[in-house]
């Protein structure tokens, strides 16, 4: 009873920090919270609090899968689409569009202030101090959702202090993306050793552990946006080695094959699909919610019941012309990541007119009978960044091999997969001391396999999934950094990093072409509109309501 009732006080302390954020950012008040009554003091309150911020989470979920989708090339609008969705779709968000909001992203960072403001670090049980686990678990919170704010409209207020009274919106600094990437690495780094709070269920489908945002893996995100490649390296990797994350036979789809001829897909056989389970160790982080009092999934109804989004033309494409390898001469087109893995296809007749409907499976089996989640970080999209970041580090082969090998002792033991110089800090023809962040030597690594082998098969047997000789070192960086995103294309399509992932590069490459013209080829009649506006990078952006 006492936890019901401490756990229903942080929720209403959380929806009066909202209110009050959102209305002292905006508008004249003169409100005040004394909010230092509040002080966590043991890890039990410092959990309810860290609840609160989840539940206002759960107003980004959906902004981000959508505002990250609509406006990358792998997701379309169809006719049925209501005007919010139309308006991202075309690069055209009204000011009261309500997926441009920036108080929801405030809100959340206004309550991770509170928690860290006023949470007593220095409370010792058992020789350890036992509140640096909330501390930095809201830490990680508030930079991931300051990440999420300035990546999509440019630029951030920045507020180091909670939000109480009028007088504290003026308390902030304006930074810009390159500006601000160095406050929040500053901000985190200290704290990428400390554990994540202990489990607590929230349920029968969920418990907490799936809600924190790893400090090394926003750190990650954080170095890499920044172009500190190797640090963003050494944080992917310690977090895959901490916790042993894999990318697994039991993760990869397969085909019914009889004397080399493929004979059907049986669905027990598609495991890739079990990934999206709330309880599947490949989920990292989730943003979840509730499902009681028939409060579902938005992705669910604008995916099916109203049919208003579906796969774009490129990403069917793009699983479609992948070939998946049952031996080096044995193989059959397609990957088996795309229908009935990321989307289902389905022929409905009406009239004598025969329509294909393509629903986004994914969001689907992210729903339960009592909770629904949106998935932000998982073991797929980890080993990514990590070849995204190693191989700006510039070991081209070490980041293919992430994608056609796997990770594991004998990947790196052959030195024509990873040569020597890509994988040893120190070397000689016959030994070898490893880059801290590239010994994968652990027995656990043994199972690891290549994330393209996921819906394509035994591809490490593939004499045509390779590196293309390139005249330069820095042309064959860029050659496996394309491999690189047309993978997250098809391990990742309508989760949410699509436009993100294509802004980081043309960023990094200063090319703006990179972006506009990847995402404009799927505009059948405003290609050319939309590659126009483009062109121009302050159209990236949102204007803030």
């Amino acid at each position: 009873m006492m936890k019901s009732i401490k756990l229903y006080i942080a929720l209403l302390i959380v929806a009066v920090l909202t209110s009050g954020c959102e209305s002292m950012l905006d508008a004249d008040s003169d409100r005040r919270l004394f909010y230092s009554e509040l002080q966590p003091d043991t890890p039990n309150d410092a959990n309810y609090s860290l609840t609160g911020i989840f539940s206002q989470l759960e107003k980004l979920a959906y902004r981000y899968v959508l505002l990250g989708e609509l406006r990358g090339d792998l997701m379309d609008v169809t006719a049925y689409a209501n005007n919010d969705l139309q308006e991202i779709y075309n690069f055209n968000i009204s000011p009261d569009n309500p997926y441009n909001n920036t108080k929801d992203y405030y809100a959340v960072i206004n309550n991770c202030n509170c928690l860290i403001n006023t949470i007593d670090t220095s409370i010792v049980m058992g020789a350890e101090k036992v509140m640096y686990k909330a501390y930095a678990a809201a830490k990680a919170i508030r930079a991931w959702t300051y990440l999420q704010l300035v990546l999509n409209y440019g630029e951030v207020k920045y507020f180091g202090q909670p939000v109480i009274n009028l007088k504290d919106t003026g308390n902030y600094v304006k930074y810009s993306l390159r500006e601000l990437l160095p406050v929040l690495i500053g901000d985190l780094e200290p704290w990428k050793n400390i554990e994540e709070p202990e489990s607590f269920s929230l349920g029968i489908d969920l418990s907490s552990d799936k809600l924190y945002f790893p400090v090394r893996f926003v750190l990650g995100d954080l170095y890499l946006w920044n172009g500190n490649y190797e640090q963003a390296a050494i944080e992917y990797h310690a977090l895959i080695d901490e916790n042993s994350y894999l990318i697994d036979q039991y993760s990869k789809s397969t085909w019914t094959i009889v004397n080399g001829v493929f004979v059907e897909r049986k669905s027990e056989d598609q495991y890739w699909v079990n990934l999206f389970n709330l309880s599947s160790r490949e989920q990292i982080t989730l943003i979840a919610g509730s499902t009681e009092y028939g409060q579902g999934s938005e992705l669910d109804s604008i995916s099916l019941y109203r049919y208003e989004i579906a796969p774009s033309e490129i990403a069917v494409s793009n699983w479609d012309n992948q070939l998946y390898y049952h031996s080096a001469t044995v193989y059959n087109p397609g990957d088996l990541r795309g229908d009935y893995g990321s989307y289902l296809s389905s022929d409905y007749t009406y009239e004598d007119l025969r329509v294909n409907y393509k629903i986004i499976f994914k969001y689907f089996l992210m729903s339960r009978n009592t909770s629904k989640a949106v998935a932000i970080y998982r073991n797929g999209l980890l080993y990514l960044r990590y070849a995204e970041a190693v191989n700006r580090a510039g070991k081209p082969n070490l980041a293919f091999a992430v994608l056609k090998h796997g990770m594991n002792s004998e990947t790196l033991a052959v030195d024509t997969i990873v040569p020597r110089n890509e994988k040893y800090a120190v070397y000689t023809d016959t030994t070898g001391t490893f880059f801290n962040y590239v010994n994968f030597e652990k027995t656990e690594f043994d199972e690891n396999i290549g994330v393209h082998a996921r819906g394509c098969g035994d591809v490490d047997l593939a004499a045509d999934f390779i590196i293309l000789p390139q005249s330069s070192l820095l042309d064959s960086i860029i050659y496996v950094e394309d491999k690189i995103i047309e993978e997250l294309a098809l391990e990742t399509a309508f989760e949410g990093n699509r436009f993100h992932d294509l802004m980081r590069i043309a960023i990094r490459r200063n090319n703006p072409v990179y972006l506009a013209d990847r995402v404009s080829e799927k505009y059948p009649y405003d290609k050319e509109t939309i590659r126009s506006k483009l062109l121009n990078e302050s159209n990236w952006y949102l204007m803030p309501k």
